[in-house]
């Protein structure tokens, strides 16, 4: 159980907000969100949780999930052709996982079931391409492919997956001025529905990886550190606000860059270190002053 502190003073609504979180993964060693944590930092909550705090500045997108609740409670969707906020469980190699669907609705048959998951988000997250072409966070996919293993070992049988995006942070200006940016304020998304075998395999994966990690506390990849290597902006003029190009090599590329007059660079020029950085850990990981990876790649 980790303690709420509020050591940067925010209202006592927004303190027992927090504190009075209802969300639980039940009589489960994991939750389907648990199991697309990285296994070392989800290891080392365990190990560490006694002694385990945080602020509650830095969970307040935690309320977000209490207002998908307000949501659905609201919608009045709760019938029989509709299951809201529902947790089931099954066993996978031994281990007890739990998830909490947000809705699940019969189709029109009322022979499946299609899932949806709301996720309170920034636009920028389903920002499409130039070509017009949206990509699924694989984070979502892999969610919503577990949850539907979950309800097939329960008996339902599964037809569709739908992310429903609230975009916290949506100006319709900004749809106006650019048709890559989500036109409207909420939107669904339909999410790729995987094999019953993959979706199995899957998740038996990301379980063995936990369990292996309960004895070998093995180290956080650059994906899951949401690692950024150093990099070499190349700047026009010292004021330039972006960069005209970005090297991951070393500083000498980007000069080189610039001073090929195919390049048409004027000189004025700047090259500007940006440090990589490790940003799960520094800022969003709440076992870092616990884990001997981050000290290293600190340089302790």
């Amino acid at each position: 159980m980790v303690d709420i502190t509020n050591n940067k003073g925010f209202p006592l609504a927004l303190v027992r907000a927090v504190e009075n979180d209802s969300y639980s993964k039940g009589r489960a060693d994991r939750s389907v969100t648990g199991l697309l944590a990285p296994p070392r930092q989800a290891a080392l909550k365990d190990i560490h949780e006694d002694v385990l705090t945080e602020d509650v500045s830095e969970r307040t997108f935690a309320l977000y999930g209490q207002l998908v609740h307000l949501l659905l409670e609201r919608s009045g969707e709760q019938d029989r052709n509709a299951l809201t906020e529902e947790r089931m469980f099954t066993e996978v190699l031994g281990w007890t996982i739990s998830g909490q669907t947000d809705t699940i609705t019969l189709t029109e048959d009322q022979r499946s079931w299609v899932v949806s998951d709301y996720k309170f988000v920034t636009a920028y997250k389903f920002k499409r391409n130039n070509s017009g072409e949206l990509t699924m966070p694989a984070e979502y996919e892999q969610q919503l492919n577990m949850y539907a293993h979950l309800l097939r070992e329960n008996g339902f049988k599964v037809d569709g997956l739908k992310i429903v995006a609230i975009y916290r942070d949506w100006s319709k200006l900004e749809a106006k001025r650019d048709k890559n940016y989500p036109q409207l304020g909420a939107e669904t998304h339909d999410v790729k529905l995987w094999s019953e075998e993959d979706a199995k395999a899957f998740m038996e994966e990301r379980v063995r990886l936990h369990q292996d990690a309960e004895t070998s506390l093995p180290y956080c990849d650059d994906e899951e550190r949401w690692a950024k290597k150093d990099s070499w902006a190349l700047k026009t003029t010292p004021n330039s606000k972006r960069a005209r190009k970005v090297f991951y090599g070393s500083n000498s590329e980007a000069i080189n860059w610039a001073m090929n007059p195919d390049n048409k660079i004027k000189r004025g020029f700047v090259v500007e270190h940006r440090p990589g950085a490790n940003t799960r850990c520094e800022n969003y990981c709440l076992v870092s002053e616990y884990c001997d990876q981050f000290k290293v790649l600190q340089g302790y």
